[in-house]
């Protein structure tokens, strides 16, 4: 089993077309790829412990990506600011994040906030949170 590295990752997101472009070279931060059971407490009087069950149902942990700010087409700002306001009938667009080893995840995501970070004294930086829906395609 080989260990991912930093160098190992590409992070790609849909354009309005479909297509999915590697934001590799802007991103810094990755907030991690997040999925849970639902569970129900299903403890009754006269327990002394808290007991859960769970009800077959996951959820996804919204996704943080942010990096260095540009406006280059394919870039952050072309991607992320082009998707909102969303409607109910727009495509979700696809998140994928290569881990290495040719392992990848990939999942249909809602853009939920786009924000652009100036600094008088750094360069400016992005953020995007995504809501992915749905089931991860999973590459071994």
């Amino acid at each position: 089993m080989a260990k991912s590295t930093p160098s190992d990752i590409v992070v790609s997101y849909d354009d309005s077309n479909g297509n999915l472009q590697d934001i590799s070279q802007y991103v810094q931060t990755l907030g991690g790829i997040e999925i849970e059971n639902l569970i129900e407490e299903t403890h009754t009087f006269g327990d002394a412990m808290e007991e859960s069950t769970p009800v077959g149902i996951g959820k996804w942990g919204q996704v943080e990506i942010g990096g260095l700010y540009d406006d280059a087409a394919g870039g952050p700002n072309d991607l992320f600011n082009a998707a909102l306001p969303t409607s109910p009938n727009d495509p979700t667009r696809t998140l994928k994040v290569e881990w290495g080893n040719n392992h990848s995840t990939s999942v249909e995501t809602i853009l939920i906030k786009y924000t652009r970070q100036p600094d008088r004294s750094a360069l400016t930086k992005f953020s995007a949170t995504l809501q992915p829906v749905g089931n991860p395609i999973e590459t071994p």
